[in-house]
């Protein structure tokens, strides 16, 4: 029977150290480039949704604000007709300026007979703050559903650069082993 020749590949030092240098460096370029861009994506998206809340917290005050102000004004015209009387002028004056601030095109009159229009103008307004609400919050949603895939994204770039810097150091340090014919 012939013999199997078993024939040992020699890779010369320098190419091991080559491909290990190789390896850092493409490791360092990718968390360099990548790795920070995609951070600084993630940072833009958090102040994003930070501002986003913002939005939110203040034009839900906003819509508080101006329930306080259809409950005010209903107050007023129910004490004017409990008593049997119409708003004092001055009242009226500044409830009408109160109420334009909310509905700058409507033609405001504090009275008991204008209150079914007033009423229906400020509700238009209230679902106006709604659905921007509604849509922040969406918007936000959304954000977070990119933000968890660039942040996945990191992990993973930063597990293959990893990878790369230990398999670089390892073709780096492997110049120095000593390859026997025993082993």
């Amino acid at each position: 029977m012939g013999q199997i020749s078993f024939k040992k590949w020699r890779v010369p030092t320098w190419t091991l150290v080559a491909v290990g240098l190789l390896f850092n460096i493409v490791s360092a370029l990718l968390t360099n480039f990548y790795i920070d861009d995609l951070n600084r994506q993630t940072n833009e998206i958090a102040q994003l949704q930070q501002n986003n809340d913002k939005l939110i917290q203040l034009t839900w005050q906003q819509l508080e604000t101006v329930e306080r102000k259809r409950e005010h004004l209903l107050e007023v015209l129910n004490a004017a007709e409990i008593v049997g009387a119409s708003v004092p002028e001055e009242i009226a004056a500044h409830l009408a300026r109160d109420m334009a601030y909310w509905l700058p095109d409507a033609s405001i009159v504090p009275d008991i007979k204008g209150v079914p229009a007033l009423m229906a103008a400020l509700d238009v307004v209230q679902d106006e703050h709604r659905e921007k609400i509604n849509n922040l919050y969406l918007t936000n949603q959304a954000l977070i559903g990119e933000n968890a895939k660039k942040t996945e994204a990191v992990s993973r770039l930063r597990s293959l650069a990893l990878f790369l810097q230990m398999l670089g150091l390892a073709l780096v340090l492997a110049r120095d082993l000593n390859w026997s014919k025993d082993s």
